[in-house]
């Protein structure tokens, strides 16, 4: 192969080259800023979906409805095998209740992140958790930091250290992945995302799937939405309510205690 086709083959590869769009090139302040802008179009979901668990103890799948507004409105209806209502969780932002169908026990208190994860692998504060229902990755107070260009998106870089949050951002200001540190508003976990699938909705990319994992404690979920799913649509705010139906037995929480584990029905791989 001659010079001249070396020059035109290179030519051609840096071409080809992904790089990110130009409106991700940017300095930190102002792609954060446009960033937070973008995913706060999203203020609700609401539909079913296909929900994951591995954790020590649980593993499986399970089909659920999930509603989520923010800043911290959400309900979880997790049905069992023949499509009847096992758990339904609710919480408005200031009251927390849980009916464990098959137990026929509800339970009413305040909402915690642990109550407000309590069908979950991982105690998410109840803000961070709607913000993730609803396609965004949560951040993390800190000053912005760097912006560094990896294939066809960039990292943007919040805080410092041990305590620095990486936001893997794609076109139309879409994250793609996250890495977020512990500690946290509310002593929150540390854990990584990845969302997928995306479609558009609402004027943006919005992720259909997404993926949560967590070393300490050990924790992956997973969360396909399906066909069904409604983008900032009006919520009746009774739907982030919940009352105890008749004959179930009554448990107030104390301030500080959580729910006892609630069991739900999970399939296995392959079933």
């Amino acid at each position: 192969m001659g010079p001249a086709r070396i020059l035109a083959v290179a030519a051609l590869l840096l071409a080809c080259a992904r790089v990110p769009p130009p409106e991700l090139q940017a300095d930190p302040a102002e792609l954060l800023a446009r960033l937070e802008a973008a995913q706060a179009r999203v203020h609700s979901v609401r539909g079913t979906g296909r929900v994951g668990i591995d954790a020590p103890g649980r593993s499986g799948s399970t089909d659920a409805f999930l509603a989520a507004e923010r800043p911290d409105r959400l309900r979880v209806e997790v049905m069992d095998f023949f499509g009847n209502v096992a758990a339904v969780l609710a919480s408005d932002g200031e009251r927390f209740s849980l009916y464990d169908a098959r137990g026929g026990t509800f339970y009413r208190g305040r909402p915690t992140a642990e109550n407000v994860s309590s069908l979950l692998p991982l105690a998410l504060p109840p803000a961070e958790l709607v913000a993730i229902l609803c396609g965004a990755a949560p951040v993390r107070p800190g000053s912005p930091a760097s912006v560094e260009p990896r294939g066809d998106r960039v990292v943007l870089t919040v805080g410092a250290g041990a305590a620095a949050e990486e936001l893997s951002v794609g076109a139309e200001l879409a994250v793609e992945e996250a890495r977020l540190p512990p500690g946290g508003p509310g002593g929150a976990p540390g854990y990584a995302l990845g969302f997928g699938l995306f479609r558009h909705h609402a004027g943006r990319r919005f992720p259909t799937e997404l993926e949560l994992t967590a070393s300490e404690p050990r924790a992956r979920m997973t969360l396909a939405w399906k066909g069904d799913l409604e983008v900032n649509r009006r919520s009746d705010p009774g739907l982030f309510r919940l009352d105890p139906p008749r004959g179930a037995r009554i448990v107030d929480l104390v301030p500080g205690a959580a729910v006892p584990a609630v069991e739900i029905p999970l399939r296995r791989s392959g079933e």
